[in-house]
């Protein structure tokens, strides 16, 4: 928290630098001079960080734009994903004949979605066009689901020898769908539990802030443990659709509104931090078997990963291109 508090301050004379890069400095710099190491599950990673992230993204997104932005929204989640994972896979091979065919494959799809928290930190320095925010900031909340199938079945290729194109679609489809579904029951559920409560009399504030701060958990919670969907997309579907029916609790206390945003914002201005601070601790572990392989040089090294970089953007802008190309020749896009 002390070095989210420091980066922000960093970031109030640095303005050219977005706070979450500053973040991962400070979090590098702790890590080399103390050598601060940080044990991480990545379950508990998912649910303490990414779950009530990725559900205050949900419940704060524009629904018309989410809407209007669906079809594009959904090509970049789902098939941007894909397409990156087989022809990022392949050219990542071609200009890297180091690295293996399927593990190119699961670089590349492990690298394909763009990440949530990122995009919010960077863009509001970057002065994105709306609709262009819109259309990053919506695929983002939802092509993890894509990416970790993606990766997953390129490391069982990997591993096994095995691949089943049938298999993985029947998997995302299934992750998918059960997430979506799963998530918009247990929200529903539990906003009429509050309402159940709230005519009850238990109308305390702080009572009610907490039981909606600790929604994602549970929402996250089930669609993991109970069935075994994406708890990424359950969170994300909970929160967009708690944008849309407001609990009658809130209508009739609009003081529990008030509390909730500020709490919500406290809440989200230190999981961003912390996440980012997290990053750069991580940076020397990460990096460290690499740095010390004799099998390979470090400027090499660095090379292969701008290389790699240079695919993943390239095949982004060329995507969104023909897309607009295609959006503009069959008539619906007039600028």
């Amino acid at each position: 928290m002390v070095l989210v508090l420091v980066s922000n301050i960093f970031g109030h004379y640095i303005k050219k630098v977005p706070v979450s890069l500053i973040q991962i400095g400070l979090g590098l710099l702790v890590a080399l001079l103390f050598d601060v190491e940080i044990p991480l599950e990545t379950n508990w990673f998912l649910l303490l960080f990414i779950a009530p992230l990725l559900f205050n993204d949900g419940r704060n997104f524009p629904r018309r734009e989410l809407w209007k932005l669906r079809g594009p929204i959904f090509a970049n989640a789902i098939l941007l994903v894909f397409v990156t994972t087989i022809l990022g896979g392949y050219l990542i091979y071609l200009f890297v004949p180091r690295i293996p065919l399927l593990v190119a494959f699961a670089l590349a799809a492990i690298l394909s979605p763009t990440d949530p928290v990122a995009v919010q930190s960077i863009a509001k320095r970057a002065k994105l066009d709306d609709s262009i925010l819109h259309l990053v900031s919506g695929e983002s909340l939802i092509n993890d689901a894509s990416g970790l199938i993606g990766f997953k079945y390129a490391v069982a290729a990997v591993t096994t020898g095995y691949f089943s194109a049938t298999q993985a679609v029947g998997d995302f489809t299934y992750t998918a769908v059960v997430g979506l579904i799963s998530g918009l029951v247990v929200v529903v559920l539990i906003q009429l539990l509050r309402d159940l409560l709230h005519n009850q009399g238990i109308n305390d504030v702080v009572f009610n802030v907490v039981f909606k701060i600790m929604t994602p958990f549970i929402v996250y919670l089930c669609a993991e443990e109970l069935f075994h969907a994406s708890g990424v997309i359950a969170v994300v579907a909970a929160g967009v659709f708690s944008n849309t029916r407001e609990s009658n609790v809130v209508e009739e206390l609009p003081e529990l509104r008030l509390v909730t945003e500020r709490t919500w914002d406290l809440v989200v201005y230190l999981l961003n931090g912390i996440v980012f601070v997290i990053l750069g601790i991580e940076l020397p572990i990460a990096m460290r078997a690499a740095l010390r392989s004799g099998d390979i040089n470090n400027l090499t090294a660095i090379f292969y990963v701008v290389v790699v970089w240079l695919v993943i953007l390239l095949l982004r802008v060329g995507w969104i291109y023909t897309f607009e190309l295609y959006q503009r020749f069959i008539g619906k896009k007039k600028t």
